[in-house]
């Protein structure tokens, strides 16, 4: 796996765990005027507290999980992008060693032709010697 797909993934999951801390907190803090809402339903009989609080739970949840379907849905829009760029700079590679590859042939012929170049040279000094 790419170190970008690594990078990705784990942003994904940062994202996962924010959304389920902020889903707790915010169920943890509405417990306490749910039950103070529930004392006084003992007297306000014409309310059901705890039909409001299931509403409210439900609604919560929808909330929660849309994001979550949001985050999955942008960690895939992001995992597409990546495997593009991946693909891109495989191509991009492939294609530098392919050039590199033919620059090599010319160089080493050219580099067998000084060299012998040079030594008809050293011959010609040594027998001028």
């Amino acid at each position: 796996m790419s170190k970008l797909k690594t990078y990705q993934q784990q942003v994904q999951d940062i994202i996962e765990k924010s959304i389920n801390t902020v889903e707790e907190q915010h169920k943890s803090l509405a417990v306490r005027p749910f039950e103070l809402a529930e004392k006084l339903e003992k007297e306000a009989k014409s309310y059901s507290i705890k039909s409001i609080r299931s509403k409210h739970n439900s609604a919560a949840t929808s909330a929660y999980d849309a994001l979550r379907v949001w985050n999955k849905r942008l960690g895939e829009y992001a995992g597409d992008l990546l495997g593009r760029f991946d693909k891109e700079a495989d191509q991009a590679a492939d294609a530098v060693t392919d050039a590199a590859t033919k620059a090599k042939k010319p160089v080493a012929k050219k580099a067998s032709s000084a060299r012998k170049t040079v030594a008809k040279k050293a011959e010609s000094v040594q027998a001028s010697v």
